[in-house]
């Protein structure tokens, strides 16, 4: 089951994501990125959070569809993202978890490596790109000359790709700069590794 997950960063402007936030079965908000669908004249099927960025109007409006979470050791987007795995979910699009504040926008990017672990699929999508984690070896689909930007969790293992513009041939990337500004040459490329690792891979619209 797909859920689609607003989170309160900066909020997507594109056709396609606000169309992805209208046709969701499931559209879980956290807190008060709730008044940014209020415009649009979009519903959510839950607000989650600890409620510190709701306005008391939209609480009140919205009072039978909140789940308030107190506790402060997670943000608000892991506080619905582990909600929904409760209900059953296990694909996962994550809307409006980048920009605005940097620090918020790298917590958010580093927390899918725990989240792939409690689904079978979960995407981080902005108006510039999206985010995605595989783990090694794997196929990656994707469009000829889009732009790929590679970010592993392992900083000793040896990638090496197929179908990039700049091969990777047995290459650590110890440093999240090492893997940027590359391309695909077609709709598919293909990622391996001298060991067990997971790579989060940025496509850039």
């Amino acid at each position: 089951m797909k859920v689609v997950i607003l989170a309160n960063g900066e909020f997507p402007t594109k056709k396609e994501l606000i169309a992805e936030l209208r046709e969701a079965q499931f559209l879980a908000v956290c807190d008060g990125a709730v008044c940014h669908l209020e415009v649009l004249g979009i519903e959510p099927s839950i607000i989650i959070g600890d409620l510190d960025s709701i306005s008391l109007e939209l609480r009140e409006k919205y009072a039978h569809k909140i789940v308030h979470i107190q506790e402060q050791e997670s943000n608000d987007l892991s506080k619905a993202f582990f909600h929904c795995v409760g209900l059953g979910f296990d694909e996962f699009v994550i809307l409006g978890a980048t920009g605005k504040r940097e620090d918020h926008t790298l917590g958010n990017i580093s927390l899918l490596s725990c989240y792939a672990r409690r689904c079978k699929e979960v995407v981080m999508k902005s108006d510039f790109g999206e985010f995605g984690i595989y783990s090694l070896p794997c196929v990656i689909p994707s469009l000829k000359g889009m732009q790929i930007s590679l970010f592993c969790l392992d900083p000793k293992a040896k990638i090496s790709s197929k179908n990039l513009k700049y091969p990777l041939d047995s290459l650590q990337l110890p440093l999240w700069a090492n893997g940027t500004l590359n391309e695909a040459l077609g709709s598919c490329f293909e990622l391996e590794a001298d060991s067990g690792t997971q790579v989060i891979v940025y496509k850039a619209f």
